[in-house]
């Protein structure tokens, strides 16, 4: 076969592969909410952070939330003017409470169309309106003729957008919604009862797929990048997320794996799906947001790159008074060693703590802390204090990790 022959059959081989090959993350945008009421100093670093890693930015603006003696509105105090010069395309957010006995009309278009106004005269890129709102799926009927009656508010360029939840997948009322709105955004997190956790990787995947085969307009998937806490309160859980609660109550953590996360992130841009668009990351890191993921923990997992745990033992303090430190530096939990060797000297006291326990050598300098748990892990970001001893000197001698860990 001659040269000229081979590279045109070649080239053709190409251009059928290219033309079948899932969409590519060129095709595939990412997103983050900013969802912070009051905007601080901190704003400016972040968005400076994101600005290379997601193309556009959800801002809450305005909610409507049901309180014991009625309906409240809260505006966010954003920073337009630092908003205007980061430049991208905003989507101003409007958090509407699913507990509302009736949704407002006169007075949230009143105060869109002057919220908008204020916007776009600041120079922001107010490109769409996003309106969250936890319909329930038996109402759904009536939320899309709502939102019709507002779209015919709304200025002919502004984007409608709507959060969408799994329970509306296959109801009643979920067609006429879609045809209201120019965009969906499906959100997989936090849509469960409390105490099944954040995130379920193989259920976000199903309901991403009933959403590709349902969908009629483009759409995107609202993931999480942050932990949060259960309250028990009689009988019944208080949940923690962004703010947090004031209460003495005892926490318990709801920790977000974010291999699972990545995976499932990775997974979504394989797919095929002509009316996918992207992702939508919940949401952007503040170093005084103590349940958000770091920012460099954030970008990670979004860009893909491999997450690996970065577990730290150390002695910290000076004689005569130390204390054992476990710091995970990395992305992902990490176990907790099953034993820690320490060697001292003139050691006179000591004792072990979060889940460990201390054997001491007879002249008191070898100390041995064994983790009684079967299970023990570390956080990312997380700091532990393990155990403490008085001694003229103290380092880490050996480490032994856990089964599990093999």
């Amino acid at each position: 076969m001659k040269l000229q022959s081979k590279l045109v059959i070649l080239l053709l081989s190409l251009c059928l592969l290219c033309s079948c090959t899932p969409q590519t993350r060129s095709a595939f945008s990412q997103h983050i909410y900013i969802w912070q009421r009051i905007w601080t100093a901190e704003h400016a670093v972040a968005l400076a952070q994101s600005k290379t890693d997601f193309t556009e930015l959800r801002v809450l603006a305005l909610q409507l939330h049901q309180a014991k003696n009625g309906p409240v509105w809260t505006q966010a105090t954003v920073d337009l003017p630092l908003l205007a010069a980061d430049g991208r395309a905003v989507h101003m957010v409007v958090r509407l409470d699913g507990q509302l006995k009736q949704l407002p009309t006169t007075v949230l278009q009143q105060k869109l169309l002057t919220l908008l106004q204020l916007w776009q005269q600041q120079g922001v890129k107010a490109t769409q309106l996003e309106l969250d709102y936890d319909c329930a799926s038996s109402q759904l009927g009536a939320y899309a003729a709502w939102l019709k009656d507002l779209r015919q508010m709304l200025p002919q360029k502004i984007v409608l957008s709507i959060t969408a939840l799994p329970d509306w997948l296959g109801k009643v009322g979920w067609h006429e919604l879609q045809q209201q709105a120019d965009q969906l955004t499906l959100q997989v997190h936090s849509v469960l009862s409390p105490q099944q956790g954040l995130f379920q990787a193989e259920l976000a995947k199903s309901w991403a797929q009933q959403m590709s085969a349902e969908a009629q307009k483009p759409f995107y998937i609202a993931v999480p990048s942050y932990h949060s806490a259960l309250l028990k309160q009689g009988d019944g859980w208080l949940v923690e997320s962004e703010l947090p609660l004031q209460s003495q109550a005892k926490r318990k953590e709801l920790w977000l794996d974010a291999q699972q996360v990545q995976d499932f992130s990775l997974w979504l841009q394989q797919q095929n799906w002509p009316l996918l668009r992207g992702l939508v990351w919940f949401r952007l890191p503040l170093p005084s947001d103590k349940r958000s993921w770091s920012y460099a923990q954030l970008q990670a997992v979004s860009s893909g790159k491999p997450l690996v745990a970065d577990l730290n033992i150390s002695v910290k303090d000076k004689s005569p008074q130390f204390e054992l430190v476990a710091e995970n530096h990395g992305f992902v939990a990490a176990q907790l060693p099953a034993e820690i060797h320490l060697s001292g000297n003139s050691c006179s006291a000591a004792d072990a703590v979060s889940g460990y326990q201390l054997n001491f050598s007879k002249d008191k300098n070898q100390l041995q802390f064994m983790l009684s748990k079967a299970e023990a892990v570390l956080q990312p970001g997380q700091r532990l204090v393990l155990g403490w001893a008085l001694c003229q000197k103290l380092s880490v001698a050996k480490i032994t990790e856990s089964k599990s860990q093999g």
